[in-house]
Parts: C-alpha cells; sequence; structure tokens
C-alpha cells in the first residue's frame, strides 16, 4: 500500500525533484543489504532466530509508521532506511526458513507460491491506497491504514510459523568457500541488480506516458493503476514460473526474467499511451516475483541447508547493494539527463546479466 503511493508523495505531495526518489531508495536498499549480510551469516548460528525474524518485521512496521509525521522529503530516507533495514533483518532467516521446509525437486514451486502469495497482498494494498485517492484521501491516511496488515504480519508470523530445523547444527566457518557454482550465480545477479532500478520509476513514468491526454490528476491515478496492475501479473505468473523452473531449470527461467525487465525499460523508452502503459505493467509484473523466487530457489539448490543463512544473507546482500546503486544512478539520469537515459542503462544490463547466465555453462536446476 505504501509503495503504491510513496514515490507520488515523494514527487507531487512534497515537491522533491526524481533523484530524492533514488536517493530514498537506494539509501534504504543499502542500509538493507548490509543488515542482511550479518543476520544471513549470524541465523546460521543461533537456535532462536524466528525470534530475530520478528524483530525484522515490527522494525519495518514501525518505519513505515514514521511517515504518518513526515513533513520534507530527506527525513523518508530515516523511515524508509528503518523499514528497510528491518526487511534485511528477517528476508534471509524466512528465506531459510522455507528453503528448509521443502524438498529440493520442490523448491521452485514452494518460492513461486510464497511470491505469488506476496505480490498478492501487494495487489490488495494498491488497491485500496486507489480506492482511498479516488475518494478524496490524502496520502498520510494512506499511511495509516497501511500500519493494520502490518502489525497484523508481525503477530501472525509469531504465532504460526514454525523452524523447520529440529537441532542446532555446528556452523560452517567463513573461510570454507561457498560452492564454484553459487559464486557463477552472483555474478549475473549482480549485474542484473546494477541495472534494475526501483519499480518507483516505472511509476513516475506511468504518469510520463499517460500525458497531455489526461489531466495531471487522471494520470496519478493512472499510475497506481499501473501498480494494481503489475503485481496482479506477478501474483498470476510465480507459482507457474516456480513450476516451470523445477520443471526445465531454474538458470533458463531466470535468465528469461532478466530479459523482461530489459523488455519493460525499451516499452517505458519508446512507448506512449494506454498500450505501453498495459505492455509496461505486463513486464514489470513478470519479472519481478519471478526475478526474486528463482534467484532464492536456485540459490536454496547450491548450498547446504546448515549454510542457508549465510547464503541467502550474500544474496540479498548482493541486491541490496545493487540495487542501492541502480536507484542512486537510475535517480540521477533520470533527473540531470533524461528518462530515456535510465531506462536504456537498465535495458543494457538486465539484458547483459541474461546473456552471462546463458553463457556461463549450466547451473544446477534442481
Amino acid at each position: 500500500m505504501v509503495f503504491a503511493v510513496l514515490p507520488l508523495f515523494i514527487t507531487v505531495g512534497l515537491g522533491a525533484p526524481a533523484i530524492a526518489v533514488g536517493l530514498i531508495e537506494g539509501i534504504g536498499d543499502g542500509s538493507s543489504a548490509l543488515v542482511k549480510l550479518w543476520s544471513g551469516w549470524y541465523s546460521d548460528r543461533i537456535s532462536w532466530r524466528k525470534s530475530m525474524a520478528v524483530g525484522g518485521y515490527g522494525a519495518t512496521v514501525a518505519g513505515l509508521g514514521l511517515l504518518v509525521a513526515i513533513t520534507s522529503w530527506p527525513q523518508i530516507i530515516v523511515a524508509r532506511s528503518l523499514a528497510w533495514m528491518g526487511r534485511g533483518l528477517r528476508q534471509p532467516i524466512r528465506s531459510a526458513m522455507l528453503a528448509g521446509s521443502v524438498d529440493k525437486q520442490d523448491l521452485g514451486k514452494a518460492f513461486g507460491f510464497h511470491e505469488a502469495l506476496d505480490t498478492a497482498g501487494a495487489l490488495l494494498g494498491p488497491a485500496v491506497a486507489f480506492l482511498l485517492l479516488s475518494t478524496g484521501h490524502g496520502f498520510r491516511t494512506i499511511f495509516w491504514v497501511a500500519l493494520v496488515p502490518g502489525v497484523l504480519c508481525v503477530v501472525l508470523f509469531a504465532l504460526l510459523t514454525r523452524d523447520p530445523r529440529r537441532k542446532r547444527v555446528d556452523p560452517v566457518s567463513l573461510k570454507v568457500p561457498m560452492p564454484p557454482g553459487f559464486w557463477r550465480l552472483m555474478l549475473p545477479v549482480a549485474i542484473f541488480g546494477a541495472g534494475n532500478f526501483a519499480t518507483a520509476f516505472f511509476t513516475l513514468r506511468a504518469v510520463q506516458l499517460m500525458q497531455p491526454e489526461l489531466s495531471h490528476s487522471a494520470a496519478l491515478a493512472a499510475a497506481v493503476g499501473f501498480y494494481l496492475a503489475h503485481n496482479a501479473v506477478g501474483a498470476a505468473v510465480s507459482f507457474p514460473a516456480g513450476w516451470l523452473a523445477d520443471k526445465v531449470g531454474k538458470a533458463p527461467v531466470l535468465a528469461a526474467a532478466y530479459l523482461t525487465f530489459a523488455a519493460a525499460c525499451l516499452v517505458g523508452l519508446v512507448g506512449h499511451g494506454w498500450i505501453a502503459l498495459a505492455l509496461m505493467a505486463l513486464f514489470v509484473g513478470a519479472q519481478n516475483p519471478v526475478v526474486s523466487g528463482i534467484e532464492s530457489s536456485l540459490t536454496s539448490s547450491l548450498v547446504e541447508e546448515r549454510r542457508l543463512g549465510t547464503a541467502f544473507g550474500f544474496l540479498n546482500g548482493i541486491n541490496g547493494a545493487a540495487d542501492l546503486a541502480s536507484s542512486v544512478t537510475a535517480g540521477l539520469l533520470w533527473t540531470y539527463v533524461s528518462p530515456s537515459a535510465a531506462l536504456g542503462l537498465g535495458a543494457v544490463l538486465c539484458a547483459t546479466a541474461a546473456l552471462i547466465l546463458w553463457r556461463r555453462g549450466p547451473l544446477p536446476s534442481n
């Protein structure tokens, strides 16, 4: 709910330039990356990792709650960073718990199902935001309403989830190298992350695609509609993509998802009007949860269970650092060069990552 309107709140509600969106997204992702590296490694060494994940969910809710008191855009950096540090605390642990709960041959389906549910929630939230905006409510009302599902999430994760580890195992030293296949995966992951700028920029681009034909307020509503549509696509394709990855191999499906983001950039680069908006929603939606789910399932298939937390710490940390670079770079290009420059760079980097993933040899698919 919050992230459907946050770039609009920054640029329209507070009058900040597009570079502010890049800085806020990038610093949030960067702070999250540092926490992910530590939490993943540390969670392999403790028996109470679930409690640490609950604390991460709580920190995210607290950070988002600060948005209701924001009066200038630099303050959002603090709120967004706290929220994303909470995400960094919980994400490697949650992924390791999920990977440890299923057989390796079902990893694609498991992570695909998780991403489908996560994206369905991201669809419901923007729908509520769209309803509130269309009935005359302001951004801060949306931030207040968003606290309700956030608190419920903390409670439900604390009460319902179970850590699949039956006993504490001896941790593996960081001096023991990760499997070669793991690092071969991290290279295209990092390159894709450097081009995979925040969806917030597509939301801004959606407004531009619909003007001058629509009024400014109508274009803003269309941008929220874009956010709804791309999440609907993601919810629909996540599980089938995970199932396909289990059948034909995870690396080819992941490479195709990388190319799909490049296609979204190209549509945003040259398109205009409703058809371009629909295609951009299709491509952005089709890649986002698929990339997350397949990267996670492929990582799980390459690493032994007692090192899953560390592996997800590396994966999420590399993604976070790359997201920092991509969002700040996209914000600078968007503000001081042109939106086309940011979109073009994203397309080139993501296509390059897909090519490397295909050409560097087969990775284990199960």
